[in-house]
């Protein structure tokens, strides 16, 4: 970008954006360099899945598209080059989705919470990267105001996947226990998590227990809920865990000693790793407080670095994307941007070129582009 070095900024977005001729530096994270490559996709607020649709061995990629009403399934190669195989209705304003076999036919199928209606939205994978909508799809999940996440997870452990959403009015979380067939039942469960959990929630085995235990963000504090479920579905509430305007939270072990850790990001300029104690308590006086650019968007976690302890990616509507490197004893943190993402939103992180160290793609919230980071041998 040296020839555009005296160019007035707004008119370098212009020439950026019709043309992409807008070059951005390989990352350098740890020590292991990232290079990019653009990946057209859908236009807004996006959520990116890596998965095995087609079971061929190689990570594949969907992407949730809020402005297109769709989503867009990406074939990999496992080099790091991936070919659309289609575009799938996904409902009105599609956001957070997830993959699972709800049917019980051996493929991958998807579950997407659909913004601004009380519906989520089923598609059944045909295992070669084509979606349908499932015959009873959407579903009215008669949450209010409107679901921002669903997941698709086995909470009871009956080996059958339950739907959850975000309950935000009831200050809760709503379950619709999976029948196994493809089917939910038709009246949800409510789990109270204390307070309005406005980006959902993220699930972990918190208490070292074999359950998934649920997290979320809610306006003014994290709820944390304890699964005890033992023949049907039950959650204690633990004390929350106090946070100003938390928007995004994930489990993982960022420590590295076995434990599931708290990481915590705001639309204000903060984020939080609090460490567990493995018993289902958050050691909030040996917390690390991160300043952050404002506008965290979404939080992935996986191993960037190939030190074989988590790490962080967090996307900022700001125009940085954050890495936090996982340690036993200091956190590292690396910031950049990319010219042709100015507000990142959708984000993962997984192997997608078969090196044995993680990549990670980062989607923008306002233009049909996506960055895909592929590790590169050194």
């Amino acid at each position: 970008m040296s020839q555009y070095k005296n160019t007035p900024y707004f008119l370098l977005l212009l020439v950026c954006s019709l043309s992409f001729v807008c070059k951005a530096e390989p990352v350098e994270i740890g020590n292991t360099t990232f290079s990019h490559s653009l990946l057209n996709v859908g236009a807004g607020e996006s959520t990116i899945l890596a998965l095995d649709f087609n079971s061929d061995g190689h990570q594949d990629i969907i992407i949730s598209n809020y402005s297109d009403n769709n989503i867009v399934a990406y074939q990999g190669d496992g080099k790091g080059n991936f070919t659309e195989t289609g575009h799938y209705p996904a409902g009105d304003n599609p956001t957070d989705m997830s993959v699972s076999d709800i049917n019980d036919d051996g493929l991958l199928d998807v579950a997407i919470a659909n913004h601004e209606t009380s519906h989520v939205t089923l598609l059944y994978g045909d295992g070669e990267g084509s979606f349908k909508n499932a015959p009873h799809s959407p579903l009215n999940i008669n949450v209010t105001p409107h679901p921002h996440t669903a997941q698709l997870k086995d909470l009871d452990g009956d080996s059958k996947v339950d739907l959850i959403v975000d309950n935000r009015t009831h200050n809760g979380l709503s379950v619709f226990k999976g029948l196994g067939d493809g089917n939910f039942e038709k009246d949800g469960q409510l789990i109270d998590v204390g307070g309005d959990p406005y980006l959902g929630f993220t699930a972990g085995d918190i208490n070292g227990d074999g359950k998934l235990d649920l997290a979320t963000p809610n306006q003014d504090e994290i709820g944390i809920a304890l699964n005890t479920s033992i023949d049907k579905q039950s959650f204690s509430l633990k004390n929350p865990i106090p946070f100003e305007s938390s928007f995004a939270a994930e489990l993982a072990d960022m420590t590295g000693d076995g434990k599931i850790d708290l990481i915590v990001a705001s639309t204000g300029n903060s984020m939080v790793i609090i460490p567990g104690d493995g018993q289902g308590l958050f050691l909030e006086k040996d917390k690390t407080s991160i300043s952050v650019t404002s506008g965290a968007k979404q939080i992935a976690t996986g191993d960037i670095n190939g030190d074989g302890i988590n790490d962080a990616l967090i996307s900022n509507w700001s125009g940085d994307i954050l890495v936090v490197l996982g340690s036993k004893d200091i956190f590292e943190t690396v910031t950049f941007k990319h010219p042709n993402i100015p507000n990142p939103w959708g984000i993962v992180i997984v192997d997608l070129n078969e090196d044995g160290k993680s990549d990670f793609i980062v989607a923008s919230g306002d233009n049909k582009l996506a960055a895909v980071y592929l590790s590169q041998d050194q």
